[in-house]
């Protein structure tokens, strides 16, 4: 019996799906240098109703605002993901390195509406605070104060000014598929 043809399919469709993977976005950790061209996108995550997982988290995908889509395909798919234990507790922030653009805010779990958030290269932007709530909502707090007074001890080392994002409302989200 030939293997060849049988491990070349392997060894293509391991490739094909680890290309899914490709994420041309950091989470920024104490200690990292980011780059002048990249954009700081930073928000807090946090919960005080009773979420049924272990963990609860928000993700923002990158956004073609003229196409209404989330840009990127099954090979290449840039997304901050920040997840929090489910116990009610204060917002954890999280920044991220992203290339500049738009990344859109999908509400998966009720409450706070679509909305597409501008990262302009060379700036650190703050989206808000993703919270999920007692009524099973998740609502979206844009509390820059909140951030200010928390920088110190959640993103010591992000320097710079940190201004809020620009949000706009987004009727559709069109979100690509991927199959073999």
């Amino acid at each position: 019996m030939n293997r060849k043809p049988y491990l070349l399919g392997l060894i293509a469709s391991v490739l094909l799906l680890s290309a899914c993977a490709s994420n041309g976005v950091r989470m920024l950790t104490p200690g990292m240098v980011t780059s002048n061209a990249s954009a700081v996108v930073v928000y807090g995550v946090g919960v005080e109703g009773n979420w049924q997982a272990e963990r609860f988290g928000i993700e923002l995908a990158a956004y073609d605002v003229e196409s209404q889509s989330v840009a990127g395909s099954c090979f290449r798919f840039n997304r901050t993901q920040a997840t929090v234990a489910a116990t009610p507790g204060p917002v954890q922030y999280f920044a991220f390195e992203v290339p500049a653009g738009n990344y859109v805010y999908i509400p998966r779990h009720g409450g706070a509406r679509a909305q597409a958030f501008a990262a302009p290269g060379g700036r650190i932007v703050y989206i808000g605070d993703f919270v999920y709530e007692k009524n099973k909502d998740v609502a979206l707090r844009r509390e820059l104060d909140s951030l200010q007074k928390s920088r110190a001890a959640w993103l010591p080392d992000l320097k710079g000014q940190i201004s809020q994002a620009v949000a706009t409302p987004v009727e559709t989200v069109r979100v690509f598929t991927c199959s073999l």
